[in-house]
């Protein structure tokens, strides 16, 4: 009989048994490598490759490559999986040796308990200047950024434990809401980031999470979702896709929430914003409940030289055929790389002709 908890198997054993590059531990049960499948970036720092040690499992976030340990060592050598248990049975361990901490989570509260957490606590915040100014450059007006409830996260934590104080205190209850946790003395607080919170919000309108638009400048990680995994009481934030606009028989998919709100404002057309150009699982019932008929998908035109991105986009115009939508491809001027880069030059271009 196999034994499938042997170490030789971890995830992380076969990863080096193949050759992997693990960078760095990315969260509690995961740790970021550089995936053999797309080549990853230019950037040797970076890695898409995730590979989960709790359940032995990798999945690469740019090319969406995924599949468990065995699989991994199958497949990158070129044999059945039956090959690959027996070859890395005769293996030495080489896997560092990592603690699986367990530490207490939350699970997801309802989605009306988080819309009407996040609401009370995104107008305790402020955006600052700089915030504001990133988003006017986007095309966004006052109004809308306003409406919109972006807001720069507090850096400070005994602000954020005040802020978690006041809303506890009003009667908001934290437990469950992706973000908020409890510190080592047990007062609730919520995760710190140098950036400013994007709503993410449903068909309804209703807030589902928040992503946040860091400060850095690294390319390969502008946004990350506003969680707090592995944290005490915490709660991780999934994947949700946004809706900006709302029902209508034409919706385009772009990627990105604030992407997604910059079209809409600017075309005034409904767009749905996938956090991944892999991540669509659910997709086709959130066009099913703006009663979609016409699908446009507006992906980064960086998918003439990306083959993983065009692939993506394959993937999602034919399951969206599948479910009975009629699909058409977004292009435009190579010149701009997002829609939201378009749309805003054509309203710039616009404002010039009238004046």
């Amino acid at each position: 009989m196999r034994d499938f908890s042997d170490s030789r198997l971890s995830i992380l054993n076969v990863a080096i048994k193949c050759g992997i590059e693990i960078l760095k531990r990315a969260g509690m049960d995961e740790y970021m490598a550089r995936c053999p499948f797309c080549g990853d970036t230019d950037n040797p720092r970076y890695g898409h490759l995730m590979l989960n040690i709790a359940k032995d499992a990798y999945h690469c976030v740019r090319c969406g490559e995924k599949g468990f340990a065995i699989g991994l060592y199958a497949r990158l050598h070129g044999i059945d999986n039956k090959q690959a248990y027996r070859e890395l049975m005769e293996m030495d361990d080489e896997s560092p040796k990592v603690e699986i901490k367990r530490v207490p989570q939350n699970p997801v509260a309802s989605l009306e308990t988080r819309d009407r957490v996040y609401r009370a606590f995104l107008s305790r915040l402020k955006l600052s200047k700089e915030h504001l100014k990133n988003l006017i450059q986007r095309g966004l007006s006052w109004e809308v950024i306003a409406y919109n409830l972006y807001r720069s996260a507090p850096v400070y934590k005994k602000e954020r434990r005040e802020i978690c104080r006041t809303l506890v205190n009003d009667g908001y209850d934290l437990k469950g809401v992706p973000g908020f946790y409890k510190d080592s003395s047990g007062n609730w607080t919520f995760s710190g980031y140098s950036g400013f919170f994007i709503p993410v919000r449903d068909v309804q309108g209703r807030i589902q999470g928040l992503q946040v638009r860091l400060d850095n400048n690294d390319e390969e990680k502008k946004y990350c979702w506003f969680s707090s995994e592995g944290k005490p009481e915490g709660t991780p934030a999934h994947a949700w896709i946004g809706v900006s606009g709302g029902p209508a028989k034409t919706v385009l998919v772009t990627e990105g929430p604030l992407k997604a709100d910059v079209a809409h404002y600017l075309s005034r057309y409904t767009f749905i914003a996938v956090p991944g150009v892999n991540s669509i699982r659910g997709i086709e019932q959130v066009l099913k409940e703006l009663y979609a008929e016409r699908v446009y998908i507006a992906f980064d035109t960086d998918k003439a030289t990306n083959v993983y991105v065009k692939k993506a986009e394959d993937t999602l115009k034919s399951l969206l055929e599948k479910n009975g939508f009629d699909v058409r491809i977004k292009d435009w001027d190579r010149r701009y790389k997002g829609v939201d880069d378009y749309l805003l030059a054509l309203k710039k271009e616009k404002v010039k002709k009238v004046v």
